[in-house]
């Protein structure tokens, strides 16, 4: 079990190994996990920024990070292929 929230003494997201299964449970936007969660987590992380993020930005913020360091090839043409829009056509000059 990972929390996600601005707790005093949580690990930063980009120190953070993420676990091969894991259960995130994300603080509320008004307010914060509750004690008894807090103090059942096997790990507890915020992101570092100027501010705080809304609920969806920061679900996007760690499953982006989730994915960025496992071992996928992300520089994978075929992968923009198969998610973009497609009227995209757009291509970089070579």
């Amino acid at each position: 079990m990972v929390c996600v929230d601005l707790v005093d003494g949580a690990v930063p997201l980009t120190r953070f190994e993420h676990p091969a299964e894991a259960l995130y449970i994300f603080g509320p936007e008004d307010g914060t996990i509750s004690q008894d969660i807090i103090d059942r987590a096997d790990d507890v992380v915020y992101i570092p920024a100027n501010g705080c993020l809304n609920l969806a930005a920061t679900v996007n913020v760690v499953l982006y990070d989730r994915m960025s360091k496992t071992e996928h090839d992300l520089a994978n043409n075929d992968q923009i292929l198969a998610i973009r829009d497609r009227n995209n056509r757009v291509r970089v000059k070579s």
